[in-house]
C-alpha cells in the first residue's frame, strides 16, 4: 500500500524548498495524528505540497516508512528522492494527486493502485521495461516468488553473530537435489537471475526491488550503506557486467542509502576455479581474506548491507564481513542477496518448492 501525506505548507512554513533543512541523515519526521496504525514498516510514502507560497503543488518527496513511533505520533520516512523546486511527479499524475488531496482537514491518503498504468513487461525476453524501471507497477514482477523468511535458514558459514540475512529469490543449481517438479515461479526466478548474471544489466533494478521487498518483510531497511562485494579483477579487464556494484547502485536508490563501493580484490581468483580445483571451503576462505582488502583506509560508517549477487553457503560473505569488521568493530552488519542458491542444507521446507 501507498500512501499520499499532505502538508499545508502555512502551518509551519515547510514548504519544498526547506525539505533538505529538514531532513537529518536522508530522513524526514512527519507528524501522524489520525491512524497510524495503519502504516507499516517499509510502506511507500509521497509527501505533497499545498499552500501559499511560490510553488506549484505537487509531490516533491517520494520515500518508505522507516520507523514508527505510536507515543509520540510520528512516522520517519526515509527519503529516496526529493525536488526543491518542481515537483516529482508528471503534470497527470499531478492533477489526480492533488484531486485525492483536496479535502480539507485531512492529512494522509491511500494512493489508488489501480492508477498505475502497468508496463507491456519484456521481462521474458528484452527487459526494456526493467530498464525504465517500471517494475513496481508490473503484473510479471509482482508474481514472482520471494524467499519468506520461514523457508530458509541462514547458510551455514555465515556467522550467528550475523545480524540479519536477506535472500531474495531462490536460483536453480546445475546440480539440484529438487530439480524434478520445482514449481514455475522458482525456475522463473532462476532464469532472470542467470540472465542478469550472464551480463543483461536492465536486470538490476527489478532484482534490487525483489531484495528490497526481503528486506522490508524482516523490517531491515535502515542503512548508512550498501557496501557490494567486488569482482574480480580479470573479469573487469574484460569488461564483463559488475553485477554486485550494479544491484548496490539500484538498492541504494531504494534504500535512501549511499553506494559505498570499498572492497577490492588485489589479484584475480575465482571461487568456482577454486572449488573445482579441489580446496576445501575453509581454505577457500583463507585465500579469498588473503586478496580481499579496503581499497582506502576509510572510517565505514555504523549500518551497512553487505551485497552479493548470489549465496551459496555463505563463504565470501563470510569473509567480506570480516574485513569490514576489522574496519570498524563497531558497524552492524546485514547480508542480502538477489539469489540463494537451492541447497538441502539451506531450504528449510521442500513443499513450498515443489509443485503440488
Amino acid at each position: 500500500m501507498k500512501f499520499i501525506y499532505k502538508i499545508w505548507s502555512r502551518y509551519d512554513g515547510f514548504y519544498p524548498g526547506r525539505v533538505p533543512d529538514r531532513m537529518q541523515r536522508r530522513s524526514l519526521q512527519l507528524g501522524w495524528d489520525r491512524y497510524i496504525d495503519v502504516v507499516e514498516h517499509g510502506q511507500e510514502i509521497w509527501v505533497y505540497f499545498h499552500g501559499p507560497h511560490a510553488f506549484t503543488n505537487g509531490v516533491y518527496v517520494k520515500g518508505f516508512v522507516q520507523s514508527i513511533n505510536t507515543s509520540a505520533a510520528t512516522v520517519t520516512l526515509r527519503v529516496r528522492e526529493y525536488s526543491t523546486t518542481d515537483p516529482l511527479t508528471d503534470p497527470f499524475l499531478s492533477t489526480r494527486v492533488a484531486a485525492l488531496a483536496a479535502p480539507r482537514y485531512r492529512q494522509v491518503f491511500v494512493l489508488p493502485e489501480q492508477w498505475a498504468t502497468p508496463p507491456e513487461c519484456t521481462i521474458g525476453s528484452t527487459a526494456t521495461s526493467c530498464k525504465r524501471r517500471l517494475c513496481d507497477d508490473c503484473s510479471t514482477w509482482s508474481h514472482l516468488p520471494l524467499i519468506a523468511p520461514e523457508e530458509h535458514t541462514t547458510p551455514r558459514r555465515l556467522p550467528d553473530s550475523t545480524v540479519g540475512f536477506a535472500p531474495a529469490y531462490w536460483v536453480i543449481p546445475s546440480r539440484c537435489y529438487l530439480r524434478a517438479g520445482l514449481r514455475r515461479g522458482v525456475s522463473h526466478t532462476s532464469e532472470l537471475f542467470y540472465r542478469f548474471k550472464l551480463g543483461e544489466e536492465a536486470l538490476a533494478y527489478p532484482l534490487a526491488l525483489g531484495i528490497f521487498e526481503a528486506l522490508r518483510r524482516r523490517e531491515l531497511v535502515d542503512f548508512d550503506a550498501v557496501v557490494p562485494i567486488p569482482l574480480s579483477p580479470e573479469k573487469i579487464d574484460r569488461g564483463e557486467l559488475h553485477r554486485t556494484r550494479a544491484l548496490a547502485s539500484e538498492l541504494a536508490q531504494l534504500l535512501g542509502a549511499r553506494m559505498h563501493d570499498v572492497l577490492e580484490l588485489t589479484s584475480p581468483f575465482s571461487k568456482k576455479a577454486a572449488l573445482a580445483a579441489g580446496i576445501g571451503i575453509q581454505e577457500f576462505e583463507r585465500e579469498y581474506y588473503d586478496k580481499l582488502r579496503l581499497r582506502v583506509p576509510v572510517r565505514l560508517p555504523n549500518r551497512i548491507l553487505l551485497l552479493d549477487d548470489v549465496s551459496t553457503r555463505g563463504s565470501t560473505l563470510r569473509v567480506a564481513r570480516r574485513r569490514l569488521l576489522e574496519a570498524n568493530p563497531a558497524c552492524e552488519i546485514v547480508t542480502a542477496t538477489a539469489g540463494q542458491m537451492i541447497l538441502k542444507e539451506v531450504v528449510r521446507d521442500d513443499h513450498r518448492l515443489i509443485v503440488t
